[in-house]
């Protein structure tokens, strides 16, 4: 009996080396869908991050938000590549990846603007250009060393009008509602102006004062200001018009998206939280209620995955005010008084807003010369643009920009469009960053 048992116990053995192989095969052959998100080491998610497998196949880029969803196997080998970045190469062990990229430190480009052949637009090897802003005033940039940093005024026709050295802590520029540019760095702000000699910086203000002056407005007309405020970690937008004379403020409209409930409910569990903290008993609603524990870290990275904030833009067209709801996709006109005036479907995003694999960058680029708006797509690098027809909601062109992959910080003025590309060719053995422009014909 105890000769068979040990038989027994030897076969039951065998049996379970046999299977083991095909177990943990069948372990390291499961399909996941992957949630994905890229960052600097700052925490600065990174849109435009391109995701490889091993046989260099593409198989994702991240959005806006730094996110994307990908489809590999367990215990896969996908590299991430920005060509601003370090590539990294990273083993697929969860459903969830946070996975953060370090910034390249080799890089001390030149700034050139390029027009059908490549013009310089400031002649020094030893700068290149952080920021800029192209409107009816010409070009107006930030340019540095890494060492010393410059603000800079060119013409359309690339002549230097006026520069100023900066600190260079100052590294982006914006335009507010009013037409006005304006330098900003992490504890206070300037407005920019030049008079063609020279460039000055005006009412310096705290970047704490300036963000709640400037942000809460979406736009303006001659008669209102068009002011917003997000609820729910910004699933809901409320937009409101304000009489420039009297200052009497009126609701306009409201957009909220699919995840409102689930923000509603996160935000109710925050409050449950910090309820629990307070040494007041009566704050408590129930006094056995305990919510569940979730880290900071954790937290974060399901907010960032499933309550991405609503891209809401406004623009005024024409003294009119157009908000574009992707939720609904619908364009909501509005006259210079701030009454309704129609409701313009967005065919060309018909279908996008259930795609995970959506080329759409969220994003819409305005032609203030114009008074045009671009959508902007992204597929394998390559942008394109499609100019929307406010009137009916349909695509009337298409642009493709295909000189360059992953071009950065693109805007349009008068008919052409504008980028910054990290190029791969070398100026003096360091990378050079370009300023490119190109008429959209």
């Amino acid at each position: 009996m105890k000769k068979l048992s040990f038989i027994y116990v030897l076969l039951v053995i065998s049996i379970l080396f046999a299977l083991s192989p095909i177990t943990i095969f069948a372990q390291n052959d499961k399909v996941l869908n992957v949630n994905v998100i890229v960052s600097d080491t700052t925490g600065k998610t990174l849109k435009d991050v391109a995701i490889y497998n091993s046989k260099q196949k593409l198989i994702g880029i991240t959005d806006n938000f730094g996110t994307t969803t990908i489809t590999a196997h367990l215990g896969d080998a996908v590299m991430f590549s920005h060509i601003s970045y370090e590539q990294k190469t990273v083993k697929i062990s969860d459903e969830n990846m946070i996975v953060v990229l370090q910034a390249k430190t080799n890089m001390l480009p030149e700034a050139e603007i390029v027009e059908n052949a490549p013009h310089l637009a400031y002649k020094n090897k030893e700068v290149w250009i952080v920021d800029y802003i192209v409107g009816n005033e010409g070009i107006t940039a930030i340019t540095t060393t890494g060492k010393n940093s410059h603000l800079l005024h060119l013409s359309f026709e690339q002549d230097t009008l006026s520069i100023r050295q900066i600190d260079t802590k100052y590294e982006s520029l914006f335009r507010d509602v009013f037409g006005n540019i304006h330098l900003v760095g992490p504890d206070s702000t300037y407005q920019v102006y030049s008079d063609g000699e020279k460039m000055h910086l005006l009412y310096g203000v705290m970047r704490e004062k300036f963000d709640k002056t400037f942000a809460p407005i979406a736009a303006l007309t001659d008669s209102i200001l068009v002011t917003k405020q997000a609820f729910y970690y910004g699933q809901e937008w409320a937009f409101f018009k304000v009489n420039r004379n009297t200052l009497k403020t009126e609701f306009l409209c409201d957009i909220y998206g699919e995840s409102l409930e689930m923000a509603k409910n996160w935000d109710r569990d925050n409050n449950r939280m910090l309820r629990l903290q307070s040494i007041d008993p009566s704050l408590f609603y129930n006094q056995v209620e305990t919510p569940e524990y979730r880290s900071e870290v954790v937290d974060n990275i399901y907010k960032k995955l499933m309550l991405k904030e609503l891209y809401v833009p406004v623009f005024n067209v024409n003294n009119h005010i157009y908000i574009f709801d992707f939720q609904k996709d619908a364009i909501y006109k509005y006259n210079n008084l701030g009454d309704y005036v129609d409701r313009v479907e967005i065919a060309f995003y018909r279908g996008f807003r259930n795609s995970i694999n959506k080329n759409w960058d969220n994003k819409i680029i305005f032609d203030a010369a114009q008074n045009e708006c671009y959508a902007q797509f992204t597929k394998d690098g390559i942008v394109t643009l499609k100019k929307i027809n406010l009137k009916n909601g349909n695509i009337d062109a298409s642009y493709t920009l295909d000189s360059h992959v992953f071009p950065e910080n693109i805007q349009i003025y008068n008919g052409t469009v504008y980028y910054k590309f990290i190029d791969v060719r070398q100026v003096n053995g360091r990378d050079c960053r370009s300023l490119y422009k190109m008429q959209l014909k």
